[in-house]
């Protein structure tokens, strides 16, 4: 088959960006200008007034104290038409009719309602920020550092935290040092709570003593793991237990009454005291500056600059990137001490980066962005909450603390295929209004898609058939 496609420029717009809509026009003629544009352009934020992880903890006391009020109201008259579940959530009262306030199901009722500690609107702002942005690499690296230290929405307080967490500890720090986005990451409320290191005691800290309670090495584990040195990093159990001591103190404060109500805390009286060894080093007892001394140090090591720079290379080229990649970008990272853009900027100016042929499949996630970039909108219809449930990549719900698979075909699965197609001719038919679909194959940046793609988009029948055949097509499926 004969393949007219541009292939820098769909480099340029998948592997570096979203996708492609009128916006990427500019990618055409100068793709890789186009890509290091970017790396200068100012961080966006979605426009979306979203709640920050300290307001949305403080709701999330405040409903629990209106919910044990309620219960304790009800005890005293031995009456009442609400059911209180265990969570401290009220159960909707009969006959009540719900509300999509907000965007959620809510009790109208006369009684005054808390705050929501849900934000439902997060998944919506950010496919708004992703079809309209003109720096989609950004977006690209913000889903790259949200998987590489992630917290899932189906674990107790961290659900209320995920979306703000990878607003306040990822997108700031895209193209700053690693150091400071793992540290922002890993002493972030969500972190805590996910990981359960909120709640992890020092054996012989003042409050151990006393409680009893134990050591929790979750968070220290993954600290290793997943975060820095990597699997093959050269660490033991002894040093993974280390940390984990190293982090006891680290917790969040729920109390009301308390000036850091909401906000992540060290308390001494949790610590582990005493000294710790790390990869061999003897760290002094510091209190809340030992993770810090061990960061810093974890950050610089040659076993992070190899792991960090290997997971970025096969999340945006292939899972078989050549070792000449892997190496030269960690290189940069080890002289630039992490520096994050220096690596990125490496990254692009890779001739692999740009001479490899898109082998990724699309998550989920990336395929409701990339539609929304070509509609112009974010495709809010058919519901993406549901959408992303039924192609299996529930938002802010990564299955574990390795986050999403990177693999090439990871999203290669009978349901998940059968659920792509499903949701894009729902998509087309709600969504064809937006966009001349023939025109567009047709125009400059038609040269996203092979020979023959165009014909067969050219083909269908309706409007909305050849929306969905385009976004079917393996040049729209693949990055």
């Amino acid at each position: 088959m004969m393949m007219s496609r541009n292939l820098a420029f769909s480099n340029a717009v998948g592997r570096f960006g979203l996708g492609c809509g009128a916006i990427d026009l500019s990618a055409v003629d100068d793709p890789r200008g186009y890509v290091r544009a970017q790396l200068d352009m100012p961080l966006t934020v979605p426009e979306a007034k979203l709640m920050s992880s300290s307001d949305q903890l403080q709701a999330m006391m405040q409903r629990r104290q209106i919910a044990r009020q309620r219960r304790e109201a009800m005890a005293d008259t031995g009456s009442g038409n609400a059911k209180v579940k265990q969570d401290g959530a009220m159960a909707m009262a009969p006959g009540t009719e719900p509300s999509m306030a907000g965007g959620m199901m809510e009790p109208e009722t006369a009684v005054t309602q808390a705050p929501t500690t849900k934000n439902p609107d997060e998944l919506i702002a950010w496919l708004r920020l992703a079809a309209a942005t003109k720096a989609p690499l950004h977006e690209r690296l913000f889903l790259h550092w949200s998987n590489h230290f992630t917290v899932g929405a189906g674990k107790g307080k961290s659900s209320l935290t995920a979306g703000s967490f990878q607003r306040e500890a990822i997108r700031p720090f895209i193209l700053s040092r690693f150091h400071d986005m793992a540290k922002a990451a890993i002493l972030h409320a969500s972190m805590l709570y996910y990981l359960d290191n909120a709640s992890s005691i020092g054996p012989d800290s003042k409050v151990g003593r006393i409680k009893k309670s134990g050591l929790n090495e979750n968070l220290g584990r993954e600290v290793l793991e997943l975060h820095t040195l990597g699997v093959d990093g050269g660490y033991s159990q002894a040093d993974v237990t280390a940390l984990a001591s190293v982090l006891t103190g680290w917790t969040v404060d729920l109390k009301p009454q308390s000036e850091t109500f909401g906000e992540v805390v060290f308390r001494e009286r949790q610590h582990q005291p005493g000294p710790k060894t790390i990869l061999g080093k003897r760290y002094a007892e510091a209190g809340a500056d030992e993770f810090l001394a061990v960061l810093t140090d974890l950050a610089r090591h040659p076993s992070t600059a190899r792991y960090v720079t290997r997971r970025m290379a096969r999340a945006f080229v292939s899972e078989k990137v050549s070792d000449s990649l892997q190496n030269s970008l960690a290189k940069v990272f080890r002289d630039s001490d992490g520096d994050l853009k220096a690596v990125t900027t490496a990254l692009i100016r890779s001739d692999e980066a740009w001479a490899a042929a898109p082998v990724k499949l699309r998550p989920p996630l990336e395929f409701l962005a990339a539609t929304g970039r070509l509609l112009g909108q974010a495709p809010v219809r058919p519901s993406p909450k549901a959408s992303l449930l039924a192609m299996g990549q529930p938002f802010l719900a990564a299955p574990s603390p390795k986050g999403w698979a990177e693999e090439d075909d990871a999203w290669v699965t009978s349901d998940g295929i059968k659920s792509r197609i499903d949701w894009a001719q729902q998509c087309a038919t709600l969504n064809a209004d937006h966009v001349d679909i023939r025109k567009l194959v047709d125009d400059r940046i038609g040269s996203y898609f092979s020979d023959e793609t165009r014909r067969v988009i050219r083909q269908g029948e309706s409007s909305e058939q050849a929306l969905a055949l385009l976004m079917l097509s393996p040049e729209f499926q693949r990055r």
